[in-house]
């Protein structure tokens, strides 16, 4: 046994009798002998010990326990132990085999299941353990409450894309420190992934002091920080759900994620609590994005078309132009208004291949409407041109201006007939790309329109580089336009910018007389609304243009 690579000790009556050289190099001794006498109990681990003594009183055992040796260090071993005759009396031999790598390596995979890689915070699944244990305790305690916070970081993406990856991982570290020092020692701080981020908050005296808590957190994460050399801050959209005797795991994680998503559409940088209306909403919401998106697909069978509504000159009422706008007609809900299924669209990026529909459908009945002119032995150049609304996200695709020429190309419409329309607060996002893509619209011969002309922050200087055509005065200006005022003032202003810089001019929502004789004076050229006509089916609008542009026939 001297010389076994195994460490094998010998004692009796609790006192080591023998123990080899691997045993001895084990303990932290220079050879068996030092250690000759010693109690056995001295080289275990105060905590073990009970255990240990238990499992030697029943005869022949295994037993895992933390070996101190002599420099105090501590070792995790599994010891063999049996009975045997040692010199002739009875004694316990044990074999010791040290597991101390790989105790720790089982540690450090146990801690990777249930702990988050970049940050070192609970993962999912550990959160989900002690939620469900935390929910197990509030259902034999009433006293015991029990809330969720779910945060999810505002514009973190923009991080990602602008500073890279290293400098998004490191916010994320922050961000978890920050946290861990707004919370309580028995709170459990959780990355979810990505930039979602769940806290349980137990045994809380008053609901509100979850409240205060969060409030801790957003003041925290506020505070600049220095990321690739930019001084920054970092904004969270949070929710908030308390438990009740009826949730379970999934229904409390699913409500405070429902608070967060609420507080997010409500302006970001803000928190909500969870109410049960909060859910109905959102799966109406998650059920118009399934149906969006289904619909996107396959546009006309889904019940979307065209409407046109006339943009005619205020002074002769003469139609200068057709607003073609998106409608839905849905097959189980009914009408969907636009103000209902656009951000939806928006937000899920369906607005891109709608938009895309959107033109090429009004390109081809352009083009129908002035083949139709021509068989009925009418000028087809009296076709008023039409306009298109352009999304943001459609301005930013890389392709954009191609995929236009390549409509344009297949249904034959003339570019100079076709108008896109592109929101004022969408070309001052990103205004070097946006003067870039209009420059390219510009080219292929297409007008140019800025809408909703007064509700964003254009400066003059940017307004001169634009290569439009048009301003639309936003109908919010036009509706007090007649009784003076500041609505009044805003809608001169436009015009008399509009004249300045050689643009047309085009009022939204012109719903009464005395409106279009406000506007008149003013000198804007063109207007819109239902005074004079609101948004019409083809069919519809095709007979009401037959009307309009009845004496404009070819010669024979």
């Amino acid at each position: 046994m001297t010389h076994s690579p195994e460490a094998i000790a010998v004692h009796r009556n609790g006192r080591l009798v023998y123990a080899n050289e691997a045993a001895a190099h084990l303990i932290g001794a220079r050879q068996g002998a030092d250690i000759l006498r010693r109690r056995a109990s001295d080289f275990v681990h105060p905590d073990d010990l009970a255990l240990v003594q238990q499992r030697l009183t029943s005869g022949p055992a295994r037993v895992q326990y933390r070996l101190r040796r002599l420099d105090d260090g501590i070792r995790e071993v599994e010891a063999v132990s049996v009975s045997i005759a040692f010199e002739g009396t009875p004694a316990m031999q044990t074999l010791f085999r040290d597991v101390t790598e790989r105790k720790e390596l089982e540690a450090r995979l146990l801690h990777g299941a249930f702990h988050d890689a970049l940050t070192g915070l609970a993962n999912r699944a550990l959160f989900r353990d002690r939620l469900e244990h935390a929910l197990q305790v509030a259902g034999r305690d009433p006293d015991h409450r029990i809330a969720v916070l779910f945060l999810d970081l505002d514009d973190f993406k923009g991080v990602n894309d602008s500073l890279g990856h290293d400098a998004g991982d490191q916010l994320l570290r922050t961000v978890s420190e920050r946290i861990m020092a707004e919370v309580r020692a028995s709170d459990t701080v959780a990355r979810f992934g990505g930039d979602e981020f769940a806290v349980l908050l137990e045994r809380l005296p008053t609901e509100s002091e979850a409240l205060t808590i969060v409030n801790r957190i957003k003041v925290a994460l506020r505070r600049p920080l220095m990321l690739e050399g930019r001084l920054m801050s970092v904004a969270t959209s949070v929710g908030v759900a308390y438990a009740t005797p009826a949730d379970d795991v999934d229904t409390l994680l699913r409500n405070a994620d429902v608070a967060m998503y609420e507080a997010k559409e409500a302006g970001k940088a803000r928190h909500a609590v969870f109410e049960p209306s909060m859910y109905a909403a959102i799966v109406q919401r998650l059920q118009l994005e399934a149906d969006i998106r289904m619909a996107a697909g396959a546009p006309e069978r889904s019940g979307l078309f065209l409407a046109y509504q006339p943009i005619v000159d205020l002074r002769t009422g003469a139609v200068r132009g057709l607003e073609a706008l998106l409608r839905w007609d849905h097959p189980t809900r009914g009408t969907v208004t636009p103000s209902v299924f656009v951000p939806v669209a928006e937000h899920t990026g369906v607005i891109v291949p709608l938009g895309r529909w959107v033109l090429e459908q009004a390109c081809t009945q352009l083009m129908a409407w002035r083949t139709q002119w021509w068989r009925e032995r009418r000028q087809p150049d009296s076709v008023p041109s039409v306009s298109v609304n352009i999304s943001g996200r459609q301005l930013a695709e890389e392709d954009f201006v191609d995929e236009v020429a390549a409509i344009l190309q297949r249904t034959g419409a003339p570019a100079g007939s076709i108008t896109l329309e592109i929101t004022e607060s969408v070309i001052m996002r990103n205004t070097e790309s946006s003067l870039r893509t209009l420059s390219a619209l510009k080219a292929l011969g297409l007008r140019l329109a800025i809408d909703d002309f007064g509700t964003g922050y254009s400066s003059l200087s940017y307004l001169q580089k634009f290569p439009v055509d048009v301003l639309k005065i936003d109908r919010a200006f036009v509706e007090g336009v007649a009784q003076g005022g500041s609505d009044a003032a805003l809608a001169r202003t436009i015009v008399t910018l509009g004249t300045t810089l050689g643009l047309r001019t085009v009022a939204e929502g012109v719903e009464t007389s005395s409106q279009q004789e406000a506007l008149e004076a003013m000198g804007c050229v063109d207007g819109q609304g239902y005074l004079f006509s609101p948004a019409r089916p083809v069919d519809e609008i095709t007979a009401w243009l037959r009307v309009q542009t009845g004496s404009l026939a070819i010669a024979v």
